[in-house]
């Protein structure tokens, strides 16, 4: 097979393997239980992992993809957790490919797949349009779930979509395209009455706003080494809610009175034994399988210390791109996704296409290699980030 017939076969391989993975993610989002799910995940390995077999990849990129793929399958015979190689391969597998049009792909499959979902609902075919239940502020309530089983998985897929449109085309959008946003998230928040959504949603569109009619603060290293900083401060928040021994049992103690803004999401991960900060291990127990709301707690408790450190690595390896692209995009979606762990998981998932920045890391990744810098230039483009802003 010639190295053009190569390539394309493995681009077929790969978008085969991401809609796979986006429909997955759909149908996880509707009140249908998938019996497939494990087969189909087995199936995008593969896929991906065609791909990567038919990619050119320089010595230091192979390294690269052996050292995480490596660490990331020693995970998985500790913790059972197959997403940990999963998403190696699907990073690995995203070079050579169009950032900008695989997002795009991603956006129009999304959307589809939600509209379909709240066309169901509302026709009365399949899945429900309100629940009621105690939601955790006291008695029952009804909010609007629109097919999605939950009235945050609405407002978080909802959102998501609008991260998406103004990643695909920042540069296109007019100033009341923003204020449509903003206008269109306080309107889902009197459906679902999502604090996390509502916060989150405005949070992204507003820094997006500043961003791409401020060049200031565009090209201010200031701004990214903030980005970074906030990052940092919702890992170590995360870490303080799962390590502060009996301050939940103290009304008037600071992490007592935050976290009940959050509605109890950290006393109830605390509640697990294993999701404790002293409790973590290198790699986490196939025995940590229960799901609570905060998502950096999940991150260590169901991976572990080691993949944890890669992730949120990750994060800071990002910042730097996006420095260095002045993609502020990216940036405020780094920012805007981290304060959404604090309270949410929906990131931290066996889902891979849930977390758009892993679809990030796929284009960034490799970026050095090609652009054949080494380590002293990596040096140097650090500490010019961390210089005087």
């Amino acid at each position: 097979m010639s190295d053009t017939r190569a390539q394309k076969a493995g681009e077929v391989c790969f978008w085969i393997g991401l809609m796979l993975e986006l429909l997955i993610v759909i149908i996880d989002k509707s009140a249908y239980i998938n019996p497939l799910e494990s087969q189909l995940f087995r199936l995008t390995f593969l896929l991906f992992c065609i791909k990567i077999a038919l990619t050119k990849y320089s010595t230091r990129e192979w390294i690269t993809i052996l050292v995480f793929g490596t660490i990331m399958f020693a995970s998985y015979l500790v913790n059972e957790r197959d997403e940990s190689v999963r998403v190696i391969a699907f990073i690995a597998a995203c070079k050579g490919m169009d950032i900008k049009k695989v997002m795009k792909v991603v956006f129009w499959t999304t959307l589809t797949g939600c509209v379909a979902l709240m066309a169901l609902s509302v026709t009365g075919i399949y899945g429900d349009v309100s629940v009621a239940a105690d939601y955790g502020r006291g008695g029952m309530e009804t909010r609007y779930t629109l097919g999605m089983g939950h009235p945050n998985a609405l407002h978080c897929m909802l959102w998501l979509l609008i991260v998406l449109a103004v990643y695909c085309d920042a540069d296109g959008l007019k100033w009341y395209y923003f204020a449509a946003f903003l206008a269109m998230d306080f309107v889902l928040y009197t459906l679902t009455a999502s604090k996390t959504g509502v916060i989150v949603w405005a949070l992204f569109v507003a820094a997006s706003f500043v961003m791409r009619y401020s060049k200031k603060c565009r090209e201010s290293r200031s701004v990214y080494i903030l980005g970074a900083a906030i990052v940092l401060g919702c890992v170590v928040f995360a870490m303080m809610g799962s390590h502060i021994e009996n301050t939940y049992d103290t009304p008037d103690s600071l992490m007592h009175k935050l976290d009940k803004l959050l509605n109890g999401r950290y006393q109830s991960c605390y509640a697990v034994e294993a999701a404790r900060l002293e409790n973590w291990k290198l790699f986490a127990s196939a025995e940590n399988a229960e799901y609570f709301d905060a998502g950096f707690v999940r991150l260590f408790y169901w991976y572990g210390i080691v993949p944890g450190i890669i992730y949120i690595g990750m994060h800071f390896y990002l910042i730097w791109q996006s420095y260095k692209e002045k993609d502020y995009v990216m940036l405020v979606m780094i920012v805007s996704f981290s304060v959404y762990n604090l309270m949410e998981a929906h990131f931290i998932s066996v889902y891979l296409l849930r977390n758009y920045l892993l679809v990030l890391m796929g284009y960034y990744w490799y970026r050095p290699f090609v652009d054949k810098c080494r380590f002293e230039g990596y040096f140097w483009q650090v500490r010019g980030l961390l210089g005087k802003a």
